[in-house]
């Protein structure tokens, strides 16, 4: 049974939930938080389905294990294969947070960045469409390396011109030619990555799954009472089965508070 005090677990495939735990971490500043980033597996979109469900499972029993009484899951990759991953907690989907916050637009055409699996799931197109009250055309581009170069480019002037130059390859014809009215980040590595985005693409509108997530989980722990009732600020312990050094990096550079530790998980194998 899950208790107030415990922490909120947050997964990822690298440090692209680090976007997540800062929405988490401006709206419930009380909280727990536990996060933890595969950056041994990146990019979890060019993988294929079995080998995400393991990747995704092994990363659960590890939430299950602390004892989390929520978990986010702020990879759009795994979102993709939930069905197939148990756990005890309540899950929190950040493919359904973007959906959900989509849905609520009025607009008439939207654009969806993701991984190469997201976008060949189809999950995004489906769910809008499901959830709008209008009749949305929704345009979908799956980015097989803009993760990666995010995941270790920032901060640095040269890796951020790669990424820029990656931006323009994916994202020109769907905003300038097909003219979407507004652009899920359907990977959250991409919302570290937002104000390029904005330079390059002036007056989209980008909607951010991880402030939807922050929203739903507030809501949840408040009617559930399982809101954190201690006053002061709560901590964020990081896990990686990447590079140590570079993940306390990556999140001093993108502002998250209370870094208690970063310590190395051993990867789990792939045959």
């Amino acid at each position: 049974m899950s208790h107030s005090t415990a922490p909120i677990g947050v997964l990822d495939s690298g440090i692209g939930g680090f976007s997540v735990v800062k929405q988490v971490q401006k709206l419930l500043p009380g909280e727990e938080l536990l996060y933890f980033g595969d950056g041994a597996h990146i990019p979890y979109g060019n993988h294929g389905s079995e080998t995400i469900v393991s990747l995704a499972r092994y990363m659960f029993q590890f939430m299950e294990a602390r004892e989390v009484k929520v978990l986010l899951v702020a990879c759009n990759t795994i979102s993709c294969v939930l069905d197939r991953c148990a756990t005890s907690c309540p899950v929190f989907s950040a493919v359904q947070a973007g959906a959900d916050a989509a849905a609520r637009l009025e607009v008439d055409k939207v654009g969806v960045i993701s991984t190469v699996f997201t976008h060949n799931s189809r999950v995004y197109p489906q769910k809008i469409a499901a959830q709008s009250p209008r009749k949305v055309v929704v345009l979908s581009c799956g980015c097989p390396d803009l993760a990666r170069l995010v995941e270790h480019s920032l901060g640095s002037p040269q890796g951020m011109s790669l990424v820029e130059d990656n931006l323009r390859q994916e994202l020109d014809h769907m905003v300038l030619e097909e003219g979407v009215d507004c652009c899920v980040l359907g990977c959250t590595h991409y919302p570290l990555v937002a104000d390029s985005i904005r330079r390059l693409y002036p007056g989209l509108l980008l909607i951010d799954p991880a402030v939807e997530m922050a929203r739903a989980l507030k809501d949840c722990l408040d009617r559930e009472g399982l809101s954190n009732p201690t006053e002061r600020p709560g901590g964020l312990s990081i896990y990686t089965t990447g590079d140590v050094e570079e993940y306390a990096l990556r999140a001093r550079q993108v502002g998250l508070e209370r870094v208690t530790g970063v310590e190395f998980y051993p990867p789990m194998g792939l045959s």
